[in-house]
């Protein structure tokens, strides 16, 4: 009988939906370039129940023999030695786990890498089916149904290359063509290699073998002029079958603490050992092209075939298949939004989060995919990371945990804007108070609405013609086109009033809506009311921004912190308490809330509640209504028809009952036209 140039040892334990997979990969006509005569396929079956069948095996080709290990141990390193030792070939191959599709060129390539150096080793990187590791992926909902899908998607077994195009780089490759690898689970050397390391230790004795893999490169590459050689373009592809190590989600961090116990035991304590390539071989075949833009990334180790920019740019979001699961696909924007911003650590576990949502529609992500291969070059878990980790749970509207997220970045970094803002939107939700300040100027109608603090003008530009927008701002930046009639005046809204900027303007006209969104200190907010007020009659409105303070840190005065409202929040009780005249209530809109003050033009204006006012209520603590927030700020709901309908009856209560100041029948219509 003909010496076969190579043998190729399969384990397989309790695997009957995978073995004839990987089995119909290692046959031909699926392995290319290589004949029955060229190679022998040895599958050893480590005490399967129910046992693998002759018959199986061997439909397969005249090249396929089983083995049977009835008194199989949990390690599967005694099969292999097993296999080495009934191996006719002069080179011998080693799947440990028979789990594995290959890909079409990967004998044909072995043989020759083996051919390359006299101590050649060579190694097919690891991939998984699916977007993510299957520690992760199991975690979040993959099965082998969808796995089944995911090959029938590709009408495997046609294509072996396009296996590339559903599956991603197991934890041991990371950029598998170009970089080091610690583990390789079709690894090939000559009978005399494996005999010099005296093949896989048989002390490793952890069901899986535990490190055992592991081991047995690092011990191949201590050989003397050992050369690690890849194969380019062939990997082997891990299938789902609830294995002790790749498919362990939950046990696997235990599993390791015991497997590297063994180690150390046998090896003494060391780390593990990338090894770096000392050649190539085989080619990437042209169908493979495209399908590698998904998965080459910039290495560690030196420059790859990618730039980590030019690698987000191939994620277009177009090229993300439009979700049906509404909480996934908000999920897979937020993980862009990092990805873009280089939080891969972030992005890949918002994106998995997306996918325990919808794990057969993110079976073959690209943002799961690319998140997840970037973010093995940083692990860190920063303020960053966990205010998006929070943002994640907050859009699927999972607030507690949320604020746990968030306030695990504010422990590593007090002063982040992103997890101040995460948390106070998890407090208040819906409509923003751009949107109120839009819907109060369309349906209100004011003649004039002066705003006192205009910054970038955004909310300056919610005005529309033909009310008269009067905007006051020391610094203003109006970035944005404005939509009315509009006065901006570059000083203090102290030097406005003083000087009687606004009488010229208003010419006896009343303020509409006022809106205080200045400077956030209680006493100056208190001055603008008090300004404004001159100027209000029974239909007016004033709105004051930020009155619904976060928490006792973002509203001191002077700042500590960038998120800042300051003390803004001392008018709503010094109204409630000293102007019961006036309906004063807060608007719960994110992120800081919005005040409503109606109710004016009742008898004269009188200004001396003002020093009392401030007397009384400069000096409250936050502290003293924090624990009832609600009740101290009025705070209503974020909803719009109720508190117009309040708005409604309150203007047009206080209109009839100024009807002895005269002229009551025509303010009564013109306060029914507005709303």
């Amino acid at each position: 009988m003909k010496t076969n140039t190579l043998s190729v040892v399969v384990v397989a334990y309790n695997i009957p939906r995978e073995l004839p997979r990987t089995l119909l990969s290692l046959a031909t006509p699926y392995q290319q370039d290589v004949t029955t005569d060229d190679y022998e396929v040895i599958v050893v079956d480590n005490g399967s129940s129910p046992a693998v069948g002759e018959g199986l095996v061997a439909d397969y080709g005249p090249n396929f023999r089983l083995l049977r290990i009835d008194d199989a141990l949990p390690s599967p390193a005694a099969a292999v030695n097993r296999g080495i030792r009934e191996a006719r070939g002069d080179n011998i191959g080693v799947m440990i786990d028979g789990a594995r599709i290959v890909t079409p060129g990967l004998v044909h390539f072995a043989r020759i890498g083996l051919g390359m150096a006299p101590t050649a080793v060579v190694a097919a990187p690891g991939w998984y089916l699916g977007s993510d590791t299957q520690v992760n992926a199991r975690s979040n909902g993959y099965t082998k149904a969808i796995e089944d899908s995911l090959l029938q998607s590709i009408r495997w077994p046609e294509d072996g290359y396009r296996l590339f195009e559903i599956g991603t780089m197991d934890e041991s490759s990371v950029d598998p063509w170009f970089t080091p690898i610690s583990e390789a689970n079709a690894l090939f050397m000559s009978r005399e290699s494996w005999q010099v390391i005296g093949g896989m230790d048989e002390r490793f004795t952890y069901p899986g073998g535990g490190l055992v893999n592991i081991d047995t490169l690092e011990r191949a590459m201590e050989m003397p002029r050992a050369k690690l050689i890849l194969t380019l373009g062939e990997a082997t592809f891990h299938q789902l079958h609830g294995g002790v190590a790749t498919n362990a989600s939950v046990e696997q961090p235990k599993h390791w603490l015991l497997w590297k116990a063994e180690r150390d035991a046998l090896r003494g304590r060391a780390n593990f050992t990338f090894h770096a390539p000392s050649a190539f071989v085989g080619s990437l075949p042209p169908a493979l092209a495209p399908h590698l833009a998904r998965a080459l990334i910039v290495s560690p180790h030196g420059a790859g075939p990618a730039t980590a920019a030019g690698f987000r740019a191939q994620l277009k979001p177009s090229e993300e298949p439009a979700l049906t699961n509404q909480a996934a696909a908000a999920l897979v924007e937020l993980a862009k939004v990092e990805l873009e911003r280089g939080n891969y650590k972030a992005a890949a576990d918002v994106a998995r989060m997306a996918s325990s949502h919808a794990p057969a529609e993110l079976a073959t992500s690209r943002v799961l995919l690319s998140a997840g291969l970037l973010s093995r070059y940083n692990e860190h878990r920063d303020a960053a990371y966990f205010t998006a980790i929070g943002d994640a749970h907050r859009v699927i509207g999972e607030n507690e945990t949320a604020d746990i997220q968030y306030r695990n970045a504010l422990a590593l970094a007090a002063d982040s804007v992103g997890a101040h803002a995460g948390l106070a939107s998890t407090r208040m939700s819906g409509p923003s108070y751009y949107d109120w300040l839009e819907r109060f100027y369309s349906e209100l109608k004011p003649a004039v609405v002066v705003e006192i603090g205009v910054f970038d003008g955004v909310s300056l530009s919610k005005v529309k013609a033909p009310t008269l927008a009067i905007g006051i701002d020391p610094n203003p930046r109006a970035t944005v086109a404005l939509g009315a009639q509009t006065h901006i005046f570059p000083e203090t809204s102290d030097a406005f009033f003083d000087r009687g900027g606004a009488d010229a303007l208003l010419a006896g006209r009343p303020v509409g809506v006022g809106f205080i969104d200045g400077l956030h200190t209680f006493d100056q907010v208190l001055r603008d009311f008090a300004n404004l007020e001159r100027y209000c009659d029974a239909g007016s409105v004033l709105l004051v921004h930020d009155t619904a303070a976060l928490d006792e840190a973002t509203q001191r005065v002077p700042p500590t912190t960038q998120f800042h409202t300051g003390d803004v929040w001392k008018l709503v009780p010094a109204l409630r308490t000293l102007r019961p005249d006036l309906d004063v209530f807060t608007i719960a809109t994110p992120w800081t809330g919005l005040t409503v003050i109606s109710g004016f033009g009742k008898g004269r204006y009188d200004r001396s509640w003002i020093a009392d006012a401030g007397q009384r209520f400069a000096n409250m603590e936050f502290a003293e209504i924090e624990a009832n927030l609600g009740e101290a700020l009025g705070l209503v709901a974020n909803e719009w028809e109720p508190v117009l309908a309040r708005i409604r009856a309150n203007l047009v209560g206080k209109a009839v009952a100024s009807h002895n100041q005269g002229g009551w029948r025509r303010q009564i219509a013109r306060l029914m036209k507005r709303l």
